[in-house]
């Protein structure tokens, strides 16, 4: 960015069906790498998606990617045409993620924060992707959301990509994690828990 280059020299490979969190501390480059491998940043070196990779993308301003005109269920149903298996999910989904039936004609720009990172996460999820990056995705949502969300991905059998800063809601959803501290990109095989404890710390706060 400019004369700021956030990190160098990383190089790996992320294979199908892996997941992995990306962890560090803000501004050491998690959420552009995300958005370089998304396409919405440019940056030097090779970047490389597999055949047939279909991306789904949680970025953390939702703001951008929802139509503000829309309501929530025109946002969903989108989403859902010409899958009768999935017009018929779409209210059991809005329902997980604790839109009822009056919520269902809401502008997206009448909502709260929380309430539209709660529907672009439902959205995702009606998509036919194999590769789900998720950039801080339990920033505003409370706690029964964030149980729906983290089920959603115990299931979901593709690859998963993880910026986050929530331990527990980490656990059990990864095997790899990503380490971003000056300027480098760090490899740690094992759960956040074996990430966390090779610190000797308890918390991402300790960590960071």
């Amino acid at each position: 960015y400019g004369d700021h280059t956030v990190f160098s020299d990383a190089s790996f490979d992320i294979f199908r069906g892996e997941r992995v969190a990306f962890v560090g501390r803000n501004g050491q480059g998690k959420s552009t790498l995300v958005k370089l491998i998304v396409g919405d940043e440019n940056g030097e070196g090779e970047l490389k998606l597999g055949h047939n990779v279909e991306v789904g993308y949680y970025a953390q301003i939702q703001e951008k990617t929802l139509d503000p005109d829309a309501n929530i269920e025109e946002i969903i149903q989108y989403e859902a045409t010409g899958d009768d298996a999935k017009i018929h999910r779409v209210r059991g989904l809005l329902g997980a993620f604790l839109f009822g039936p009056d919520d269902y004609g809401k502008k997206v720009k009448v909502l709260s924060g929380g309430e539209k990172s709660r529907l672009a996460l439902a959205k995702m999820l009606l998509k036919q992707c194999n590769l789900l990056i998720l950039d801080e995705p339990t920033n505003h949502l409370d706690i029964g959301a964030k149980e729906v969300l983290k089920e959603a991905l115990q299931a979901f059998k593709g690859t998963l990509i993880l910026v986050s800063h929530d331990r527990e809601f980490l656990q059990g959803l990864t095997d790899r994690t990503f380490e971003f501290k000056d300027g480098r990109v760090k490899e740690h095989l094992g759960t956040i828990d074996d990430f966390l404890s090779n610190y000797q710390v308890q918390s991402f706060r300790e960590f960071e």
